[in-house]
């Protein structure tokens, strides 16, 4: 045999030998980044944004156990819809974070009032009803007091029926918002006869007739009466403030 054809012969096993080697090579590394991808879509955590009303174990229950799922095998929109069913949740959104961690961001619902019925319910300002989670006495919230007891009108997670509480719950929404110094002291809202309102304040206590109109117009009456009391007295100084009247403010004081 010629001394070309054998060099030949040669160069032709290294070239064999080269690409079996990178073949080998290609096959193991291709191997490690499946099962590393593989890896990534496991699901290994799950991350909630902070929780308020609730602990995040209560949401959790909704969905059961994700952790060892395949990414691929859960439906994020499915999940979410169903922490969403959560009569706490009012909004919920998902998302996947690589390597393996869904990440739970929850809007709660608040609650912003108590209603006095058998047995007591909860509410948020959009007048959704929240069951009682055993945490209905971690709230310092106002009470509703004499609206219709039926219990067909609080369906639990769903809107509230009575008008009249949905009214009550708006003037609290505005009230929580725009005029905090009466929200934050204030301990029930009573309905009387003729639909009159009653407010109770938390400190002494202090009652507030308002009647059953121009409401708003006597909150700002009341704020202006406030501001002219201070520093000498505060609203709770009076055992009583009547404001039934146009334009005017009948106050009996606590001493006299």
């Amino acid at each position: 045999m010629s001394r070309k054809k054998k060099k030949n012969i040669t160069w032709y096993k290294i070239l064999i030998s080269t690409l079996a080697c990178v073949a080998i090579f290609s096959l193991v590394w291709i191997s490690f980044w499946w099962s590393g991808i593989n890896n990534a879509l496991v699901i290994k955590n799950i991350v909630f944004s902070n929780t308020i009303i609730l602990d995040e174990e209560d949401y959790r229950d909704t969905f059961g156990k994700l952790t060892g799922t395949i990414l691929d095998d859960v439906d994020l929109i499915q999940i979410t819809e169903l922490v969403e069913s959560h009569p706490y949740v009012r909004a919920a959104r998902l998302s996947h974070r690589f390597p393996g961690t869904i990440v739970i961001e929850i809007m709660e619902r608040t609650p912003i009032a108590i209603l006095n019925t058998q047995p007591m319910v909860m509410l948020d300002e959009d007048g959704f009803i929240l069951p009682d989670m055993e945490n209905m006495g971690d709230f310092p919230i106002p009470s509703l007091s004499n609206f219709n007891p039926d219990p067909k009108l609080y369906p639990a997670g769903e809107k509230v029926l009575s008008v009249k509480v949905k009214e009550s719950i708006e003037w609290l929404s505005h009230l929580r918002q725009d005029y905090s110094f009466l929200y934050d002291n204030l301990s029930e809202i009573r309905l009387v006869s003729d639909n009159d309102i009653e407010l109770i304040l938390a400190e002494e206590p202090t009652k507030i007739l308002l009647g059953n109109k121009d409401f708003w117009n006597k909150i700002e009456i009341l704020k202006q009466f406030k501001i002219d009391l201070e520093p000498l007295k505060e609203l709770t100084d009076f055992s009583y403030l009547d404001m039934r009247y146009n334009n005017q403010i009948i106050a009996k004081d606590r001493r006299s």
